[in-house]
């Protein structure tokens, strides 16, 4: 099950007020609630903000467990399963693209994939939870957006939100687990790879050597 941990402006964002009663798919996380590092370390974690850019409202979700963000535009407010579509669409969009550049894409067999990608966001939660280092990166993102904003209008100009996904990615990030810095894009491939792939370990550390070797390859081009 995937679980939306929300920021109180997330938390917020997924709510509305109908003739005084809040509605709102954000419940109270069980007890005794995860923190800290068994969050990081449960890959089905993510941390979702809200923001308003331009009178436009802007969510960045984040995967605690490998720091792979995404950030969604103009998305209606109060509208969780419209998110949901939305985020596992990106998602597997996101990874399927970072597979094929990396020349990864033919270790995933569709007969695995399949089934398991078609039930990818059925089953979710929202809990009114959040994580320190997860929204410093989260905030981070954002303050880059509002700056690229300043000089875009993505609202009237076609814009791609899977290469700015690719960007943010692309940018070297602590991560929980690895010394130093880490890519997200990597962590999120070999995740992916593992967990949706039904992947060996073996198969795994030569997919990660096959991503670095790629990305040696395009730092040289």
């Amino acid at each position: 099950m995937l679980t939306f941990n929300c920021s109180q402006a997330g938390s917020d964002f997924f709510s509305r007020i109908h003739k005084g009663k809040k509605i709102t798919p954000v419940e109270k996380p069980p007890i005794p609630s995860a923190e800290g590092d068994a969050l990081h370390a449960d890959p089905n974690q993510w941390l979702v903000h809200a923001a308003t850019v331009k009178r436009k409202h802007v969510l960045v979700a984040t995967h605690l467990k490998t720091r792979y963000s995404m950030l969604f535009f103009d998305m209606k407010k109060a509208d969780d399963a419209g998110f949901v579509k939305t985020f596992t669409h990106r998602w597997a969009d996101g990874v399927m693209n970072i597979a094929l550049k990396c020349g990864v894409l033919d270790i995933l067999s569709p007969q695995v994939c399949d089934p398991l990608l078609s039930g990818l966001g059925s089953t979710y939660c929202f809990y009114p939870r959040s994580d320190r280092s997860s929204q410093g990166q989260i905030n981070e993102i954002l303050r880059v957006f509002k700056w690229d904003a300043e000089g875009f209008d993505f609202v009237k100009q076609p814009w791609s939100a899977r290469r700015y996904d690719e960007a943010i990615n692309h940018t070297p990030r602590t991560i929980p687990g690895i010394k130093g810095y880490g890519w997200p894009e990597e962590e999120m491939l070999i995740h992916w790879l593992t967990a949706f792939g039904a992947i060996d370990a073996a198969t795994a550390r030569a997919a990660r050597e096959q991503y670095r070797q790629a990305q040696r390859s395009r730092a040289l081009s």
